[in-house]
C-alpha cells in the first residue's frame, strides 16, 4: 500500500509541476493576428492590420504590479525607436471603464486596447504576457513577466 500511496503522490507532484510550468513558466503560443479587438475609439482593429511595422503586444491587467511598471518602459522603447517602426498594443480584457480610469490615473499615453474574450479563452495566464513581431508578422521575441523591453538588443532589432 506504501508504494501505491507513494507513486500517486510522486504522479500528482509531477502534474502539477507540469500545469505550473504551462500556465506560468512557459511563454504562451502568441494569439491569433487576426484576432478582432477594439481601440479607444470602439474601433475594430487586428495585430495584422500593422503587417510593414515591428508590432509589439502586451496582454496586461489593470491591477498587474509587473504590467505597470513595464508599460513605461515600452513607452520609453517606441518613443527611442519611434512610432513609424513599432507599433505598441496594449491589451486587456477588464471593462473599458476600469482600463480609462487606469490610463488617467497612471498618465499612460499608450493607446490600450479592448479584447472581447478573455485572456484566458486566449491562451494568457500570465501577466504581462508580450510578444514582438517583425514587419511580416513573425514571432521574435516573447516573454512573461516584467522585462526590459528598452534595451540594447531589441532597439538594434527593431533599427535593422
Amino acid at each position: 500500500m506504501y508504494k501505491i500511496g507513494k507513486r500517486m503522490f510522486l504522479v500528482a507532484l509531477l502534474v502539477y509541476i507540469a500545469l505550473y510550468a504551462y500556465k506560468h513558466v512557459l511563454v504562451p503560443k502568441m494569439p491569433q493576428t487576426s484576432e478582432i479587438f477594439q481601440n479607444e475609439l470602439k474601433n475594430n482593429v487586428k495585430v495584422s492590420d500593422y503587417k510593414g511595422k515591428f508590432v509589439l503586444v502586451s496582454y496586461f491587467q489593470t491591477w498587474c504590479g509587473d504590467c505597470i511598471r513595464e508599460i513605461p518602459n515600452i513607452q520609453s522603447l517606441q518613443e527611442s525607436v519611434g512610432k513609424d517602426k513599432l507599433e505598441v498594443l496594449l491589451i486587456s480584457d477588464e471593462p473599458w471603464a476600469k482600463i480609462s480610469d487606469f490610463k488617467s490615473r497612471r498618465q499612460f499615453v499608450l493607446p490600450i486596447y479592448h479584447s472581447q474574450k478573455s485572456m484566458s479563452d486566449l491562451g494568457i495566464h500570465v501577466f504581462p504576457t508580450t510578444y514582438l513581431l517583425n514587419k511580416e508578422g513573425k514571432l521574435l521575441v516573447s516573454k512573461t513577466e516584467k522585462y526590459d523591453w528598452h534595451n540594447k538588443e531589441i532597439v538594434e532589432l527593431i533599427n535593422k
